[in-house]
């Protein structure tokens, strides 16, 4: 983005690829996730359900991308929806991408706050409140949200790296001794274990592992050859998230075997994929790990916070939001007072949450979670109906039916059991035990009813004030 609104093209499709895979924060996913996965859902069968979920992200593409040929906005699914199904629908569907980003960082910043704390008080005796590393960290990411947007490019491309590039030597190693030992297993991938039981939860959590994938279109007005680099950024990015935890998690089960796995992980899964990397690189491994579970998370809070900041420069040029938030910097053409009043907006909720003695785990991040979770599948099928609409409409384009209907068609139908699914088996995949979990869905579904009635509001503001503007013009002759 440059100054009046001229676009910047300075984005590569590795950069693009970063800020998308730090989204999904992989080694995080690994960490916390997969082992929840394994414990509650389908066992051993869970890295052919990490396929399976990155198949139903491919079949989202497929529409997604074709719409990214014609519709080149930063809104994202904001421009795809209201292209497809009017403006309204629009403003709906960007009540909940704005709620699912904004939910999905402050749990991404209230868990780094966590693991610092903990990380300086177990190495280096310090003891301060984790929402002083998460203010800290937070004003970091506004900065660097404030520079030129290769720079966090390239900061994101070396964290994630480094991440993946551990996780992956963990994995390679323990191959590398079970081969030797001639004890590697394909179970993980046979549909006898891949559908043992219970595969709704395995699959909620495995498509929640793809979050923020959705995001190359965000960068359609600053990325060089939006054409080639958006689709190639979006399926590069699906493939490398699919092959990681499709990748590490079957490694990591090979260490104890598909029949074991579960009783395994049962007994302390916070520390499973710990206890298996000092096991296959020593002891060390365990601190660098923590350090690069500290850095996965900056490097997802920092790709959320351009996406937040790039949604609120849309709506606000297109007349949606305080235009002031359309002002890109002289300089560096980035939308800089939407990052910093982003950046005040969490500071602010942090604090709120800390002097309500929410717990950052427990509290924050298991609901951020659920709700961005919710909140961006529902976005999915919203995109994935669009899709089928404007091409119904614009008949005349000369795209293939797989692209503009069957595809989308089957995104909207397997994408719709995922989310039943995550409403499901809401109690588990929070960890929130109690029915008050359920008003997660009422929040979900209730924000993308207050955008579509926002957008009424505006349009009948706006028609009256064209109405009182022509009176005046009128009374003036």
């Amino acid at each position: 983005m440059e100054p009046q609104n001229q676009t910047k093209r300075s984005l590569g499709l590795a950069s693009l690829v970063f800020f998308v895979v730090a989204a999904a924060s992989p080694l995080t996913g690994l960490v916390g996730a997969m082992p929840v996965a394994i414990l509650e859902g389908n066992g051993a069968g869970i890295s052919g359900i990490y396929v399976i979920s990155g198949l139903i992200l491919l079949l989202f593409s497929v529409g997604f991308i074709t719409m990214s040929k014609y519709i080149k906005n930063s809104g994202a699914f904001y421009a795809y929806i209201s292209a497809g199904l009017g403006s309204k629908l629009g403003i709906s569907g960007l009540a909940l991408a704005i709620l699912a980003y904004v939910s999905i960082q402050i749990s991404i910043a209230a868990i780094f706050g966590l693991f610092t704390q903990i990380l300086f008080v177990e190495y280096f005796n310090i003891n301060l409140s984790w929402w002083i590393y998460t203010i800290i960290m937070l004003l970091i990411v506004c900065m660097l949200g404030i520079e030129k947007i290769e720079i966090g490019g390239k900061i994101l491309g070396v964290l994630m790296l480094l991440e993946v590039g551990i996780a992956v030597l963990i994995g390679l190693i323990i191959v590398f001794k079970q081969g030797q030992a001639g004890m590697l297993e394909v179970q993980s991938f046979m549909p006898n274990i891949v559908f043992s039981g219970n595969v709704g939860m395995a699959l909620v959590f495995a498509v929640a592992a793809f979050i923020g994938f959705e995001a190359t279109a965000i960068y359609t007005e600053e990325c060089k050859n939006p054409e080639r680099n958006i689709p190639f950024a979006t399926i590069i990015a699906v493939l490398l998230i699919t092959s990681f935890f499709a990748f590490c998690s079957w490694a990591l089960i090979q260490a104890y075997g598909a029949k074991n796995i579960q009783s395994v992980i049962a007994v302390n899964p916070e520390l499973f994929v710990f206890k298996l990397a000092e096991s296959a690189l020593g002891s060390w491994s365990v601190l660098v790990i923590n350090i690069l579970l500290i850095t996965s998370l900056f490097a997802a809070t920092q790709s959320f916070h351009n996406n937040i900041a790039r949604y609120f420069y849309v709506i606000s040029r297109d007349g949606f939001f305080w235009k002031r938030l359309a002002k890109l910097h002289d300089k560096k053409g980035t939308p800089y007072i939407s990052s910093i009043c982003q950046t005040i907006f969490m500071i602010s909720l942090i604090m709120l949450l800390a002097f309500l003695g929410q717990d950052p785990l427990l509290d924050i991040f298991t609901w951020g979670s659920a709700i961005t979770t919710m909140s961006i599948l529902l976005l999915q099928i919203f995109v994935s109906i669009a899709v089928i609409s404007f091409f119904k409409k614009h008949n005349n384009l000369q795209v293939s039916k797989w692209k503009t209907r069957y595809a989308p068609m089957g995104a909207v139908v397997s994408m719709s059991i995922v989310l039943y699914l995550v409403i499901i088996n809401l109690e588990i995949m929070s960890g929130i035990k109690s029915q008050i979990v359920y008003l997660v869905p009422v929040l979900v579904f209730g924000s993308a009813i207050l955008g579509y009635l926002y957008a009424i509001v505006l349009a009948r503001l706006s028609l009256q004030f064209k109405s009182s503007l022509e009176q005046l013009t009128m009374n003036g002759d």
